[in-house]
């Protein structure tokens, strides 16, 4: 197994343009954020405002125009894994061969990708499955190729994008509970990408709240609940508290990016 480590993400004044027809579009602009070490945070904002270009930058999937990005375990870079929407598995490999397609790529042994692929295959549930291809697989068995994929490479980031967004509401919730597990198990320092307010708050230790376009820090909320955490925080009047300010941050943007779009 891989010895558990933590890293800091920092972004400092991250800008990116982008030129449609000929012209600037400002995705974002002056973006500054630092991620403590094996914390849990979510970026929530309104369609359009860079929060995925943000996490593509912080990946090296996108090149930011002006700023800087670091992420740093004690006294080292260290790349990130990456769990998106659309769970990214590949059809043509097996459920174990998809989960040490990461550790493949940076030259780890058969033996041992094979025995941390098979850990974490029990992790999720999905041992059984390991000589399976993913369409023999419903939507959830496969995000949970994906996020047993990000896990097993060892990689102290995870980076998520709308990991859970393709899913049905019952499906969904179960994925965040297991999601939850998993992570306090791991304390893996994970920045994700959410539309889903409520999902935000059950998940995260902070929630980013981002302007429209250009997109940049509007507030940056700290979760108040304890962990291990579950469900039942829902009844509570913090998380609708919690929620109602989050969404009366949020509901000018959106009505403004649904105008637009």
């Amino acid at each position: 197994m891989h010895p558990v480590d933590h890293a800091t993400v920092v972004a400092e004044d991250v800008s990116k343009v982008f030129f449609s027809g000929g012209e600037p579009v400002w995705a974002l602009e002056d973006f500054s954020l630092t991620v403590e070490p094996g914390s849990f945070t979510c970026i929530v904002g309104p369609s359009g405002c860079g929060k995925s270009t943000f996490l593509r930058i912080l990946g090296g999937l996108e090149e930011r125009t002006v700023g800087e990005v670091t992420m740093r375990g004690a006294d080292h870079p260290v790349p990130a894994a990456f769990v998106f929407q659309e769970h990214g598995v590949f059809p043509w490999m097996t459920v174990q061969d998809n989960v040490s397609f990461g550790l493949r790529m940076t030259g780890t042994g058969a033996r041992e990708r094979r025995e941390i692929a098979q850990d974490w295959l029990r992790r999720v549930r999905l041992e059984a499955f390991a000589d399976s291809y993913p369409h023999q697989l419903s939507g959830g068995m496969r995000q949970r190729v994906a996020i047993a994929r990000a896990f097993a490479t060892g990689s102290p980031v995870l980076l998520m994008d709308e990991p859970l967004g393709a899913l049905d509401a019952q499906t969904r919730m179960l994925m965040q509970e297991e999601l939850i597990a998993l992570w306090e198990a791991e304390r893996k320092t994970v920045l994700m990408v959410t539309h889903d307010i409520d999902e935000a708050i059950i998940l995260s230790d902070r929630v980013i709240v981002m302007s429209g376009r250009p997109g940049t820090v509007r507030e940056d909320l700290a979760v108040p609940f304890e962990r291990p955490r579950s469900f039942d925080i829902e009844r509570s009047p913090e998380f609708g508290e919690l929620r109602s300010r989050i969404w009366n941050l949020l509901r000018e943007d959106v009505r403004a990016a649904e105008e637009t779009s």
